[in-house]
């Protein structure tokens, strides 16, 4: 009998690197934005009406930490979904999604028409 060659799991080099659960590059810009808005917003605002925005910002922090638990490429589909919802805007379409089953009745009933069309025995 052969023996069953194994080979080496590379899955850690597809994940992202993380620091307290939050991947790096998003930190470090949520981090920089709490601190500009922090220091603005008391500096124009005063105390309790400036820390809101870097309050807000600390809320999406703590949701991405939690949505990143389980999956270190979450951000990617995130930002994924944030493009294509940008890329509607931008071509004002109203399609939200694409779906590849073909449920609908009148596209349906469009489908055997066209085969019985191009299908009919001459």
């Amino acid at each position: 009998m052969e023996d069953e060659q194994k080979y080496a799991s590379y899955n850690a080099l597809a994940r992202k690197a993380l620091t307290m659960g939050i991947p790096i590059t998003t930190l470090l810009i949520f981090a920089c934005l709490i601190m500009v808005t922090g220091f603005g917003g008391v500096i124009l605002f005063g105390l309790a009406k400036g820390l809101i925005t870097p309050l807000m910002l600390c809320i999406v922090l703590f949701i991405i930490k939690f949505k990143c638990e389980s999956d270190s490429r979450a951000m990617e589909a995130v930002s994924w979904d944030i493009k294509g919802g940008l890329f509607r805007l931008r071509c004002k379409a109203s399609v939200i999604s694409f779906n590849s089953s073909d449920d609908s009745q009148t596209r349906r009933k469009n489908h055997v028409r066209e085969w019985f069309k191009n299908n009919r025995a001459n």
